[in-house]
């Protein structure tokens, strides 16, 4: 699954799915990133894609 995360103008950040389904807004972009990262942990993609949460992946990408 691809997350999308979303700034918002007062710091807060929206976690989406690639459909544009809003999923939850955090308070941070910190906090949103942990969440898609924590995702991919418990479903067990970290290790199959070791590489799949760094910043600049489609996976987790901000806009």
């Amino acid at each position: 699954m691809e997350f999308y995360i979303q700034e918002l103008p007062d710091g807060q950040a929206t976690l989406m799915t690639r459909d544009g389904l809003y999923l939850f807004t955090f308070r941070s972009l910190a906090l949103a990133r942990q969440a898609c990262a924590d995702w991919y942990r418990v479903h067990g993609h970290v290790s199959s894609v070791p590489s799949r949460l760094s910043d600049g992946n489609v996976s987790c990408s901000v806009f």
